[in-house]
């Protein structure tokens, strides 16, 4: 009769062929490092151009422009946007993600009962013997098993972190689209306004041309003024009469965006722009430097490059042996009125170790792949930053040339309405002919065309410098936030 070895040589004889395993998995790569962060550095101007102060920039940063209609609308895109919607659904996928994850940190379970009627093989070669016929019958096989696997390499830990961290990334994803909501309301509500605007100095030009055409016509029949006179500025009203449509229709273009934004279908003339918001006092940035770093798609870069850097050491744990631990209980008597019988009870418990060896090609292909996709998002991360530094100085350096150009378009056209008043005043005393008159209409809408135009460029040049800097780098979770 074979002897049985004692448990504990079993057990020597397990541990002895994991500690081998553990040695002969080792050298298989190399071990995972992190990746060297970029320096965020940006200078700091030695003096802010002006307009700008260091003042604390508030959470709802559109808010600086002092408009309760730009407030309304941003807010209804922000609570209504499809894309946003769209993001969270995202998110519920991701967590849901990352609970089947941790649930990998429990035992897996399974319980079965097999149910079948008729008759066995074994049954019928007994009857056989017997000189009888096999009877039919129901038969039940119920079971339990359990399996857990031993996280000596830490790959469920990893995977579960990996997760989590995709959650981290989907949520500064989302942070980063209501930013972009947020700026693209605001542009389209500028756009708005700026349409309104520009209709507002074309019919104010209309007006004055009328006020001239008047002028003349009544030279002209006192025979002062020809017909050419009167001719050539009746062209130059109808030129610009012709300017409205076009600037109607432009308006109308950035009512649609705005209800598209917002996740309406029907516009809302209330909420229409009358005037181009400025800030009613200095621009406030806050301490945007330092808070550079913690633009959301900085974050999102960082968690993804966190989360390729994790996807390695899951990858790399294939490498090793895994080493599982089940349990198994059924019942050996089929039969219904033996299934409570202690006697036909069976188990087994044990550990299991598999370990894909020596073909590890496969694996070391996908630790390949995860290594290369890791180099990947470090390059995709030094971009991020580096257009993050772009953005900035190009914000600064397009808002101190809209500053300076509004404040150029301003006196050009405080200069040409005082030239405009005097040519009139020498019309009528006749020392001025009309085709000097029309030349300084000319001058004069172009001079206020240009002082608009300054005016919604500076306006863009607000907005992109709050949001390259300022606006709402700070981290708000959202509804959905990560449970672990």
């Amino acid at each position: 009769m074979p002897t049985v070895a004692p448990f504990n040589a079993i057990v020597l004889r397990a541990s002895a062929l994991a500690a081998l395993a553990t040695l002969l998995g080792a050298c298989a790569v190399p071990p995972v490092t992190e990746p060297t962060q970029p320096l965020l550095q940006l200078e700091r101007p030695a003096q802010l151009p002006p307009g700008l102060s260091e003042q604390p920039l508030p959470a709802r940063w559109w808010s600086v422009f002092d408009d309760p209609q730009l407030d309304r609308w941003v807010e209804r895109a922000l609570a209504h946007n499809q894309r946003l919607a769209e993001a969270d659904a995202h998110i519920q996928v991701l967590l849901a993600g990352l609970d089947a994850e941790q649930a990998r940190r429990l035992p897996s379970t399974e319980l079965s009962l097999a149910a079948d009627y008729g008759k066995r093989a074994d049954e019928q070669i007994l009857a056989t013997a017997e000189d009888r016929h096999a009877s039919t019958r129901w038969r039940l096989s119920p079971g339990l098993d359990l399996s857990y696997q031993i996280d000596v390499w830490g790959q469920v830990r990893a995977a579960i972190e990996r997760a989590a961290t995709q959650v981290q990334a989907a949520q500064a994803a989302r942070e980063l689209l209501r930013l972009q909501v947020a700026l693209q309301t605001s542009r389209a509500y500028l756009d708005q306004c700026a349409a309104q605007a520009r209709l507002e100095q074309t019919r104010q030009g209309l007006d004055n041309l009328q006020r001239s055409v008047r002028l003349l016509e009544r030279l002209q029949r006192a025979g002062v003024a020809g017909a050419l006179e009167v001719e050539r500025l009746l062209a130059l009203r109808d030129t610009l009469r012709a300017r409205l449509p076009p600037l109607q229709a432009a308006g109308q273009v950035a009512a649609f965006e705005l209800s598209q934004l917002s996740g309406h279908a029907q516009l809302d003339e209330s909420a229409s722009c009358r005037a181009i918001p400025q800030p009613s006092g200095a621009l406030p940035l806050g301490d945007g430097w330092p808070l550079l770093a913690r633009r959301p798609d900085l974050r999102q870069a960082e968690r993804e490059l966190r989360a390729a850097s994790l996807g390695v050491q899951v990858a790399t744990a294939d490498l090793y042996p895994q080493v599982r631990f089940g349990a198994a209980l059924a019942a050996s008597d089929s039969h219904l009125d033996g299934l409570g019988n202690s006697r036909a009870l069976t188990f087994g418990i044990g550990p299991l170790i598999t370990w894909q060896f020596p073909n590890l090609r496969a694996n070391r292909a996908r630790v390949d792949q995860a290594q290369a996709l890791r180099q990947g998002q470090i390059a995709r991360y030094h971009g991020v930053a580096l257009a993050a530094l772009k953005q900035v100085r190009q914000a600064l350096a397009e808002y101190s040339a809209a500053q300076e150009a509004l404040d150029g378009a301003g006196a050009a056209l405080a200069h040409g309405e005082q030239a405009q008043r005097l040519l009139r005043h020498g019309l009528a005393a006749g020392s001025v002919d009309g085709l000097t008159v029309l030349d300084s209409e000319r001058q004069l809408l172009g001079l206020r065309a240009r002082q608009v135009d300054a005016r919604v460029r500076l306006a863009h040049a607000q907005l992109m410098l709050l949001h390259a800097l300022g606006g709402r780098w700070q981290h708000h979770p959202p509804e959905t936030e990560n449970p672990a």
